[in-house]
């Protein structure tokens, strides 16, 4: 049940005695807003990613109210997905040898290699201007490493990471943070080790189908922007680098699990089929 205390409102999203003892760790979602999150292991999933526990919000900032009104618009984020690709990301040092990073963090009007999971027979395409209005209503957009809240590169409302659109997609300009884990990957990024991004969005329009060269295209014409990330593995093969995505990722408590997972299912599930139907086909011929 929600509670307040003499610092911040507790609103919990989930129950405490589901997580691992030891594993809590409190994380600024919003500084300037007051936003605190209470993030954990679930014991069902020790080794799998965080989830939020609970929020904390400001008591000098925040009514009970508004707090509980904000984790309800949150919650309705059911339905974002996650797309990734390959990329190029640009290392340099500014003045005061402040290092920037630059690269594009959504592609316009590319086919996806790989089908969209759940429709196998499926490909998708993000159609150009899809996310300029978002990106017009100035919301908060951070950029993660491997979609994990408490590695943040950089946010918009920060000024620290930055986004526009011209007619090849999203675009990103990134000024990450002086912390250890962070000085630990660029020696990896500027040897281009790390040169795939990831986007998570909910479309606000729903997507068209177009059959091309006998096959179904999605076509995302306008949707809202949620987070970006840099990770290890690309699920979208769009350009000539082409490797795998992370298992599974958090946006506000909610866990989804990378389209991979799903591909790689379905093809456990095919190749126990062709082993079955082998099998089938030997003793059919043993039997005649």
């Amino acid at each position: 049940m929600p509670e307040s205390t003499d610092r911040y409102h507790h609103i919990p999203i989930k129950d405490s005695g589901d997580f691992v003892e030891g594993s809590f760790a409190t994380i600024d979602l919003s500084k300037d807003q007051g936003i605190k999150a209470v993030i954990g292991k679930l014991k069902s999933d020790p080794s799998g990613p965080t989830h939020i526990q609970k929020y904390l919000f400001d008591v000098e900032k925040w009514s009970m109210v508004d707090a509980k009104k904000w984790v309800d618009e949150h919650k309705q984020r059911a339905g974002v997905e996650k797309r990734s690709f390959d990329t190029a990301i640009g290392f340099s040092k500014e003045d005061h040898n402040q290092i920037r990073l630059q690269g594009l963090a959504i592609p316009y009007g590319r086919l996806s290699d790989n089908p969209i999971p759940g429709m196998p027979d499926i490909k998708e395409r993000i159609l150009p201007g899809a996310f300029r209005k978002s990106l017009e209503g100035g919301r908060d957009v951070m950029m993660l490493w491997n979609h994990e809240l408490k590695y943040i590169f950089g946010r918009t409302t920060r000024k620290t990471l930055m986004l526009n659109e011209d007619e090849k997609g999203v675009n990103f300009t990134n000024f990450p943070p002086d912390s250890g884990w962070a000085k630990d990957l660029m020696p990896s990024i500027k040897r281009g080790d790390y040169n795939n991004m990831s986007f998570s969005f909910k479309d606000d329009v729903k997507a068209g189908m177009t059959l091309e060269d006998g096959k179904y295209v999605r076509n995302v014409s306008q949707a809202t922007l949620y987070e970006i990330s840099l990770v290890p593995c690309a699920v979208y093969e769009t350009t000539s680098i082409g490797m795998r995505g992370a298992d599974s990722f958090l946006l506000d408590g909610m866990i989804l699990t990378d389209p991979s997972i799903e591909q790689k299912r379905a093809i456990t599930e095919l190749d126990q089929f062709k082993e079955i139907e082998e099998k089938f086909n030997n003793l059919k011929k043993i039997w005649k």
